[in-house]
């Protein structure tokens, strides 16, 4: 069987993040091949994606085929389905992998999907904005997830809280999205949604379709939280620059902590300063703001993310405020 390799390991690229880093499910590190869509399941999201002129089913470990596929020069390759093994062959390069007929994984409990929505334009730029603020506290964990309803688009770890406004409704009806979720969904270009049974199903216009699971829970009230009055602080335009030098020194121990900055404001000056196993960092820039000491910690990340859409906020009572076109932030001061 004559094959299109960039076109398969394209096609591989787009499903790798449903792929286990352990099998603790069967199959769960490997690529499951299902008549003309390539699929892989980690039992928190499964994605899929259509292979052409391919029609065979089995599954075929992912580090092995992938690893092979990238180091072959040629456009075009040649892949024999044997009983237990799949044969390719590359000009003088041949390999053989295991090839296993039946494919366990439990895709069957994805169920059926529903009827496809168009999503909103914004929503995947509402999700990136988003989705960082979320709690990685599995004791509360509907704040580990994205709340989607309506027109909005929310978040909060109980310490900041993130509102996004869409200009449309989602055509479906809300939903709390896992923030790891969304941090993979987002590098996709989705443009259809539909429901499922205890599943997501989102879609791009090439066909690879993104089904992540979903909680279940009743999502907190926050807008009460997001009305903030006070005292307006101004930051240098050099913020930016200061944050990237501090974004070294903010990485965390392990590839879940998220790289945050510690912020004080006094005396008409804004330190920034970071710390972490390798070391530590201060940086000093001038304010005008000469009230009380303001402390607060926040996604380092984040906080140039925000001070690229709006380069001052609104201290009130315990509470800093950050207000953009579509958003609103509130992070709690110490």
């Amino acid at each position: 069987m004559k094959i299109n390799k960039t076109e398969l390991q394209t096609a591989l690229e787009k499903v790798k993040p449903g792929l286990a880093n352990k099998e603790l499910i069967e199959q769960s590190t490997s690529f499951a091949f299902m008549r003309d869509r390539v699929v892989t399941y980690n039992d928190e999201i499964s994605i899929s994606h259509p292979v052409q002129n391919l029609d065979v089913t089995g599954a075929v470990k992912a580090q092995a085929l992938y690893s092979f596929l990238s180091k072959i020069k040629r456009d075009e390759i040649d892949i024999e389905w044997e009983e237990n093994q799949v044969v390719i062959n590359a000009g003088k390069s041949k390999a053989g992998l295991v090839f296993e007929q039946e494919v366990k994984l439990p895709v069957e409990e994805i169920g059926k999907i529903g009827k496809w929505e168009k999503l909103p334009e914004e929503l995947k730029e509402a999700l990136k904005f988003c989705h960082s603020c979320c709690s990685k506290d599995m004791s509360r964990p509907i704040l580990t997830c994205v709340y989607v309803g309506g027109d909005s688009v929310q978040a909060s770890d109980s310490f900041q809280i993130v509102k996004y406004n869409l200009d449309k409704k989602v055509p479906i009806k809300e939903f709390l999205l896992p923030a790891n979720s969304a941090k993979e969904l987002v590098k996709y270009d989705v443009t259809e949604i539909a429901e499922g049974e205890g599943w997501l199903h989102f879609k791009t216009e090439d066909g690879t379709v993104f089904s992540s699971r979903v909680f279940n829970g009743e999502y907190p009230a926050i807008d009460k939280f997001l009305k903030v009055e006070g005292t307006a602080i101004s930051f240098p335009k050099t913020t930016p620059q200061a944050l990237d030098r501090a974004r070294v020194f903010a990485k965390g121990d392990t590839d879940d902590d998220l790289p945050t900055v510690a912020v004080e404001i006094s005396n008409e000056q804004i330190k920034f300063s970071a710390q972490d196993s390798s070391g530590w960092f201060e940086e000093t820039l001038k304010t005008k703001y000469d009230g009380d000491e303001i402390k607060f910690s926040i996604g380092v990340e984040f906080l140039i993310n925000l001070l690229e859409h709006a380069e001052s906020c609104i201290v009130g009572e315990n509470l800093v405020k950050f207000t953009g076109d579509a958003w609103e932030h509130v992070v709690a001061t110490e």
